[in-house]
C-alpha cells in the first residue's frame, strides 16, 4: 500500500525545533503542541493556496494558447 501522507522532513523537524525551544521558553508541553499544530494547519492552507494559484495560472496559459490556435486556424480558412 502506497503512502499517500507526503510529508517535507524539513518542515517538520522546524516545527518540533520550535515547539521544543516553546517548551523551555514557557514549560508548558500543551501550548507547544498547540503551536506545532498551528503552524501545521498555516503550511496546509499556504500549499493549498499555492496549488490552486499554480493550477489557475496552468489552465490560463492553456486557454490563452488554445485561442491563439483557434484564431490561427480561421486566418487560414
Amino acid at each position: 500500500m502506497k503512502n499517500k501522507l507526503q510529508l517535507n522532513w524539513k518542515k517538520v523537524l522546524i516545527f518540533l525545533f520550535c515547539s521544543g525551544g516553546l517548551i523551555i521558553l514557557t514549560g508548558s508541553f500543551w501550548m507547544s503542541l498547540g503551536f506545532m499544530l498551528l503552524l501545521f494547519a498555516i503550511d496546509g492552507v499556504l500549499a493549498n493556496w499555492e496549488q490552486r494559484r499554480k493550477t489557475k495560472k496552468f489552465f490560463e496559459e492553456l486557454k490563452k494558447s488554445q485561442e491563439e490556435k483557434d484564431d490561427a486556424d480561421h486566418v487560414h480558412d
